[in-house]
């Protein structure tokens, strides 16, 4: 068996003979004497006829490396943070139905470049059937098996789709276990590889022209940061269930790089599938508008949370935000997995929602996180979940770890790890595998853009209930914020301002709104204001929606723009009205 049988794991090392430091494998220091032959613990004695000291973990890595697991780096050796996630990405895509494999007439044939000479790397001929990471140096193909239309690396050209004959059931735990040992030595025996590779091509009039140097089977945040060219994916898995409008077998756009003081993956409207990923009326109904229909609680809820996904998102459920501070942002409220803050990530909205989720569609769940071993610590429900003084649903994940059994309903908080907070751990998650998971879900997942269409509702109406106090003349007047803004565009202007920053909207000691209130009765002429909050009407809402929207655009001008949304589509724009808007429950 390979490896020793050891179950590597992290804080695994092969030691050092030259310094008399033994190796940990399994998770034990100096395994050598009871487990090792003793001609291997002779060479931590001194013998000179000694033999080598066999490098587990260092051929682990290089293993990795040959299967298109290039997360793992550069081998040293040590089972570190990378190796770590090297280990669970094979576990995962073990677990598939199918996988990438070498076409069996590019096994054993050189590459040869377009004057026939064979391509060499570190002048070395390169061999298809060679490490992943060898052939992906080779660069763009002169030719792609199949096509015309446009280039693809050798590796992508190397490869085909095929069932996986041997699949992976034990847990996604980065530890290398003796289900796992068995997969990789069955990946090397039948030349698999990792089915989803990522690349980073020139565009020209939206077709691929050359490949960037460097840019063939990108995998971490980091891996490639040159920002001008594009990041797409060639799939050969199954995992998710391609639309007959888009073809499988060609590349899809997923992003960019990023930078900035984090750096990392990101998306624009530019990189979308559309129509499978707007935030369309009939993606978030189940239908196309209706004409006489108009001011139906669902086509009023929607004209109102959808200014926001514009603002935020460009309403494209695919369109992620991976290279600032807040790990990864995804949805119509782009939640954020986790803030950056004082050497570590905190709690993150983004959480509440995979909570959520879970709670409302576990079969969606885990075909976006729990099958990739991502679990919230919280559920939905657990009040550790829910910040009442921001009226937000934020918590942090774990991962699977090795006593995980995927065949149980229930689990024990022992069958997972916390992820750590510090970048070096959390930044897994910002991996181009974890971006385009969560990307292809609002592509192709209904229940998944539905779910996260139902949070933002959530949102909503916990705003609606923050009680608001403002004086009429002598008199105290006590409602709430569903009382007092009750048109589509003022309730639009206030869930804006509650994504940016949730304390001005509901937190008793930051809350902006009482003075715009005040202001708005204070300062409008014409407007009788004493009559009861329920009696109010066009004039006051006007009045309320025209401070509002001034003391929104000065904290976030993006409101200004993206509040006229819809105006040119047959839904039409926010109305303005008093109690316009109805809350689709």
């Amino acid at each position: 068996m390979i490896y020793g049988s050891f179950d590597l794991r992290r804080g695994d090392h092969d030691g050092k003979p030259a310094q008399n430091t033994p190796p940990r494998w399994g998770g034990n220091d100096n395994p050598v004497l009871t487990v090792v032959s003793a001609e291997t613990a002779a060479a931590f004695l001194g013998s000179s006829a000694a033999l080598a000291v066999p490098e587990h973990v260092r051929k682990l890595q290089e293993d990795l490396v040959t299967l298109g697991f290039s997360v793992a780096g550069k081998p040293d050796g040590g089972f570190g943070i990378r190796t770590s996630w090297a280990v669970r990405e094979f576990q995962i895509y073990a677990s598939m139905n199918r996988v990438a494999c070498v076409r069996p007439e590019k096994q054993g044939q050189l590459l040869l470049d377009q004057s026939g000479a064979p391509v060499k790397v570190n002048n070395l001929d390169v061999y298809f059937d060679s490490s992943a990471a060898i052939v992906a140096k080779a660069g763009k193909a002169p030719s792609v098996s199949g096509s015309t239309t446009a280039p693809a690396s050798y590796y992508v050209d190397s490869l085909q789709s095929v069932v996986n004959a041997v699949k992976y059931d034990g847990p996604i735990s980065g530890v290398v276990n003796e289900k796992t040992r068995i997969a990789i030595e069955h990946w090397l025996d039948n030349d698999y590889r990792c089915p989803v590779v990522f690349e980073a091509w020139a565009m020209s009039q939206g077709v691929r022209s050359n490949l960037a140097p460097a840019g063939c089977n990108i995998w971490a945040h980091d891996s490639f940061t040159p920002g001008a060219p594009r990041i797409l994916v060639r799939d050969f898995s199954d995992c998710f269930e391609f639309p007959a409008e888009r073809t499988q077998i060609d590349y899809q756009s997923v992003g960019y790089y990023q930078s900035g003081s984090f750096g990392g993956p990101n998306a624009t409207k530019a990189h979308s599938w559309s129509p499978e990923a707007d935030m369309s009326v009939k993606n978030i109904t189940g239908a196309a508008i209706n004409p006489s229909q108009l001011n139906t609680p669902a086509l009023s809820t929607y004209r109102t949370i959808r200014v926001v996904a514009e603002a935020e998102c460009f309403g494209r459920f695919d369109v992620l935000n991976a290279w600032d501070n807040a790990l990864i942002s995804a949805g119509p409220c782009h939640w954020t997995m986790g803030l950056f803050n004082n050497g570590k990530y905190g709690k993150g909205e983004f959480v509440g929602f995979i909570a959520y989720l879970k709670h409302k569609s576990n079969e969606t769940f885990n075909k976006v996180f729990g099958n990739f071993g991502l679990y919230p610590i919280y559920d939905w429900g657990d009040s550790r979940l829910y910040a009442d003084d921001l009226k937000t649903y934020s918590g942090w994940v774990k991962l699977t770890n090795d006593t995980f059994v995927q065949a149980q309903q229930s689990h024990a908080d022992t069958e997972f790890d916390e992820l750590l907070k510090t970048k070096e751990e959390a930044h897994y998650l910002k991996t181009w595998h974890w971006f385009y998971r969560m990307g292809m879900a609002g592509r192709t997942l209904q229940d998944y853009k539905t779910t996260m269409w139902s949070m933002a509702k959530v949102r909503v109406a916990d705003i609606m209930k923050k009680e608001i106090t403002f004086h009429v003349g002598a008199a105290t007047v006590t409602s709430t914020l569903g009382k007092v803004f009750t048109s589509e565009k003022s309730v639009a202007i206030l869930l804006r301002w509650h994504v940016y920053r949730p304390s001005h909207v509901v937190n008793d000691d930051y809350e902006k709104i009482t003075p715009i209130v005040q202001q708005a009765v204070n300062g409008t002429a014409g407007v009788n204001w004493q009559s009861a909050v329920a009696s109010w009407g066009d004039a006051h809402e006007v009045a309320l929606t025209e401070k509002l929207l001034s003391a929104a655009a000065a904290i976030n001008s993006t409101i200004t723009t993206s509040i006229a949304f819809g105006a040119t589509q047959p839904q039409g724009s926010v109305r303005t009205g008093r109690n316009t808007f109805v809350l689709e429950v």
